[in-house]
């Protein structure tokens, strides 16, 4: 007695001969795309970091240049003031990678048309008529620029900068 199976093909034949079967075809498909997937799903996580110390130190400095607007006879150290204000709003930047330059420039009509550069974390004074707190007349301006150093541009070990990442911000605001 002889068995009749119909028409199959021969790759089909050798196959159920043969016990190959297509189980382990789904498992090879996953580890090909999860590898493609990891790495873009890494890169976008980087990226998105690299974005948030931005966002970060721009919302700082914004915070400085506001806190300063409105210090005007307040404040004894204003250079202080900025620091803190950057430093409370981006708690996820290192202190001690953030640098400063402040720039005070009263109005020509309080006499002084000259800009006031202060790169330190204080420029304190005993009054708010003598020394930098002096310069944040009403309607003269305030700048502060923020420099972080240590921002994170590392993908799978290697640097997608190599000269180092930077970012700066700035901000200028009118003394009220």
């Amino acid at each position: 007695m002889r068995f009749h199976r119909g028409k199959q093909s021969i790759t089909a034949r050798v196959r159920s001969w043969s016990g190959f079967r297509e189980e382990g075809q789904a498992l090879v498909e996953l580890a090909l795309v999860s590898s493609v997937l990891l790495l873009a799903v890494t890169g976008i996580m980087v990226f998105g970091i690299f974005e948030m110390q931005i966002m970060a130190l721009t919302e700082g400095v914004s915070s400085a240049g506001r806190v300063l607007a409105v210090s005007g006879g307040i404040t004894l150290d204003p250079c202080a003031a900025a620091v803190s204000a950057v430093q409370n709003a981006a708690p996820l930047l290192s202190p001690g990678s953030l640098s400063y330059q402040i720039v005070m420039n009263p109005t020509p009509s309080q006499g002084s048309t000259t800009n006031h550069s202060y790169t330190q974390t204080s420029c304190s004074s005993t009054s708010t008529t003598t020394g930098p707190p002096s310069y944040l007349y009403s309607g003269g301006t305030v700048s502060v620029t923020a420099t972080y150093s240590k921002c994170s541009l590392n993908f799978f070990g290697g640097k997608l900068l190599p000269g180092g990442c930077q970012i700066s911000q700035t901000i200028t605001e009118v003394v009220q």
